[in-house]
């Protein structure tokens, strides 16, 4: 009778057991995974900040340029830099060029300016160089930047294409379509894409 009783204990202990470990081992799944949701939800929410500034950026290029040259939108609208050879230039050399991959920064006058960075074989984000020329930082005032700053843990990217549209498909159209596209890491790798067409409606 002892020697049933004790079987039935150790059954009992072990199945007690068991029933435990279960469930610490489930709480700490449920732990990690809400962890890692977490920080995915919080990573997604930055690279929209990310990718949203890029448009606003692609935006005032263009009204910068309205502004600077004021003279010839039409020439001008679209111009790389603010260029002041785009007046009387009907060509499209000095134009923001749909065959370029960009990155974009403040300059010395805190315009914004866009510079195709050199080296990249590949524009994928598992590739070292395309990670480093296309990487976003953050300033010594904690605004995002594209040169200098500190790197992101993890690192975020920010590409900007453009590509035109209407009776000209080449940069003397008046309607550009920009994409700015941002990648990251986290548990896993994301991506994400704003789209949008600017027009040079000043032209009319």
């Amino acid at each position: 009778m002892r020697s049933s009783l004790k079987a039935t204990s150790i059954v009992e202990s072990m199945v007690v057991t068991l029933i435990i470990v279960t469930g610490v081992t489930g709480m700490y799944r449920m732990f990690h995974e809400s962890q890692n949701l977490t920080l995915t939800t919080k990573n997604r929410i930055e690279a929209i900040q990310i990718a949203r500034e890029g448009m606003e950026a692609m935006k005032n290029i263009r009204d910068t340029n309205w502004l600077i040259f004021s003279s010839d939108v039409e020439n001008c609208w679209n111009t790389l830099n603010y260029n002041p050879s785009c007046i009387g230039d009907t060509g499209v050399t000095r134009d923001i060029q749909d065959t370029a991959h960009y990155t974009i920064t403040l300059d010395t006058n805190n315009r914004w300016i866009l510079s195709e960075p050199s080296g990249v074989t590949n524009y994928i984000y598992s590739d070292s160089d395309y990670r480093d020329a296309f990487a976003v930082k953050k300033d010594a005032n904690n605004l995002y930047t594209q040169s200098g700053g500190t790197d992101f843990k993890p690192i975020y990217t920010r590409e900007i294409q453009v590509s035109y549209t209407g009776s000209s498909t080449d940069s003397n159209s008046e309607k550009m379509d920009v994409s700015v596209t941002v990648r990251w890491s986290d548990t896993s790798t994301h991506e994400i894409s704003f789209e949008s067409r600017l027009t040079n409606w000043k032209k009319d």
